[in-house]
């Protein structure tokens, strides 16, 4: 028996892959770990980060302004409705699925900030919950 495979047989017995390979099934209706991810639209490989992203502007590195994501993740499968509010301004969006878009532009041609709320509801019990993110557009030439 190699290390590998004695390893693995290890890990069976004592439940440790199972654990992992099986997580708790979701529950209808719990929103409870529902949270906002964001990221700032650049030429790079832009990747979700949970209640706060952020980004650097360049010459040929992304546009000025340009697009700030937001997407609710931790949610169980289940048919919700989203309410977006924009933090800045107070005022209604009109995003109606788990995704969000705004324009952000760097402090140097506008504040380099977007914060959005979302309040999700299960759509089959009625639960809540609201959650926020905010996104940062730093200026890296100027």
């Amino acid at each position: 028996m190699t290390m590998k495979s004695a390893t693995l047989a290890i890990a069976l017995v004592t439940g440790t892959l199972a654990a992992a390979a099986y997580p708790a099934p979701a529950r209808a209706g719990d929103v409870s770990s529902a949270q906002l991810a964001c990221y700032v639209d650049t030429y790079a490989y832009d990747q979700y980060q949970t209640g706060f992203c952020a980004s650097v502007w360049a010459p040929r590195r992304a546009t000025n302004p340009t697009t700030a994501v937001f997407q609710v993740v931790g949610l169980p499968a289940g048919n919700y409705y989203f309410q977006w509010r924009n933090l800045e301004t107070g005022g209604a969006l009109s995003c109606t699925s788990s995704q969000c878009t705004t324009s952000i532009a760097t402090e140097t041609r506008g504040d380099g900030e977007a914060m959005l709320e979302v309040t999700i509801t299960d759509a089959a019990t009625g639960a809540r919950r609201t959650v926020a993110a905010v996104a940062h557009y730093y200026d890296g030439y100027n």
